[in-house]
């Protein structure tokens, strides 16, 4: 391939990449949807793209709004798997003060009558900012009135009642001035008569200093004896048989404590990455789910095991059951950037590369990653071709990346956006060298 060709092939998936990148974060919706109505009184600081929302989760967006009948008309969507009843009520909500306003939906209950396309919700109406500002203003202009006209003259009352209490207790404290004079010269007279007893006492305390002496001296015998090797103690601490014992256990905790230390290094190089990807296959207009785990025992390794296309088998087509919960098991080699891997793809066996043009390919943060993956070449037919991809990707953050992936390329090449979700876990990595130090620690018993 000559460099132009390189050249076009790059500009070619890199554009395919942008544009699916405007499509996601253009607020591209894939699901079905029914539209109902909501009628108010006042839509002031409502936004025509809206979310509406149900116990805080989104559930639609709304559509558009205009006036009908002197009356605001909110067309709601309405994604299709959400049920919203006859006695459902609508209203318009603010996430605070100055915050950005929205739909909230109380859906209802199940024993009603279900709303269907072109419907109408019952509302509840809602007061702006101003509305709240005047009334606040016209209570306090109330109080205000009242105070002037003497409406409120028990409130002056009482407060004239708490400033002269106050004066009460501040004479109070001035009264027993002297009061407190007389405790401070008391103390001092306790102070007096303790230095007289002490002065009286003084044989008795000098009797119980010397007993304090006595049990000095006997302190002194003991540790002597313990020195000389008498008694359990002296012979624990001056036996140099057990002194060597001691040294050889010391010194066996320390080769042990070394082995540990040698193998929890070991593990914490591990990376652990949990990884999760929603696919969209417009010409079959279906969504598939991948999970699977990658193992990163080095920059220059990793492992993958997961399952594509999950789904539950009771909620697929008969004919589509065979391709539902497939397999995934790949070892990878990379270098600083590129990458080849092979193993099991879909249960199937297949081989792919990748290739991380700006970031080192082993990073937990690509900013663009091609690669192409070549499986289902176990065929037996001979009119089945291998299933050909090719797809290129763009860093949103270092968790979220956005997509696209053709498949089948060589018989009905059918186009995927799709979204991954990257979050490398520090905890099992933690895991694995704890166990690694079990191991080790039993090892040495």
């Amino acid at each position: 391939m000559t460099n132009e060709s390189k050249l076009g092939l790059f500009v070619t998936l890199g554009i395919i990449a942008v544009a699916v990148s405007i499509m996601l974060l253009g607020n591209f919706d894939f699901k079905s949807k029914y539209t109902i109505n909501a009628y108010f009184e006042n839509a002031s600081g409502l936004p025509k793209k809206a979310k509406v929302k149900i116990a805080g989760v989104d559930v639609g967006n709304i559509k558009n709004i205009v006036l009908e009948n002197e009356k605001a008309k909110i067309i709601l969507n309405i994604s299709s798997d959400v049920k919203i009843y006859s006695d459902g009520v609508a209203k318009i909500v603010a996430t605070g003060i100055i915050g950005t306003k929205y739909i909230e939906i109380v859906p209802g209950t199940a024993s009603n009558k279900m709303l269907t396309n072109g419907d109408s919700i019952k509302t509840l109406g809602s007061s702006s900012i101003e509305d709240m500002i005047a009334g606040v203003v016209e209570q306090v202009n109330k109080v205000l009135k009242n105070v002037s006209s003497g409406v409120n003259e028990d409130f002056f009352k009482n407060l004239s009642d708490t400033v002269k209490n106050l004066k009460k207790v501040s004479q109070t404290i001035a009264d027993k001035e002297k009061e407190i004079g007389q405790i401070i010269n008391n103390f001092n007279k306790f102070s007096g008569d303790l230095a007289e007893v002490t002065s009286q006492n003084k044989e008795d305390i000098r009797k119980i200093v010397l007993e304090i002496k006595k049990v000095s001296l006997q302190l002194d015998e003991f540790m002597t004896k313990i020195n000389k090797g008498k008694g359990t103690i002296g012979t624990l601490v001056n036996d140099e048989e057990m002194a060597t014992e001691l040294k050889q256990t010391v010194s066996s905790i320390k080769t042990t404590v070394d082995e540990l230390k040698a193998t929890f290094g070991k593990a914490s190089r591990l990376e652990i990455d949990w990884e999760y990807m929603y696919r969209y296959d417009t010409r079959a207009e279906k969504s598939y789910n991948d999970f699977g785990i990658r193992f990163r025992p080095n920059p220059n390794k990793f492992y993958y095991l997961g399952i594509s296309n999950i789904a539950n088998s009771k909620d697929v087509l008969p004919e589509d059951r065979e391709n539902i919960n497939k397999l995934d098991a790949l070892l990878g080699f990379r270098s600083k950037y590129f990458e080849i891997y092979g193993g099991a793809i879909r249960s199937t066996g297949g081989l792919g590369a990748g290739f991380s043009p700006y970031n080192p390919i082993a990073d937990t943060y690509r900013k663009l990653y091609f690669n192409v993956e070549i499986f289902d070449t176990n065929s037996q037919t001979t009119d089945k071709k291998p299933n050909i991809a090719a797809g290129a990707r763009l860093g949103v953050f270092h968790w979220l990346y956005a997509g696209v992936q053709a498949e089948n390329i060589t018989s009905k090449t059918s186009w995927m956006p799709y979204v991954k979700v990257k979050i490398t876990d520090k905890d099992i990595s933690s895991l694995f060298g704890v166990a690694a130090i079990a191991a080790t620690s039993t090892s040495t018993k």
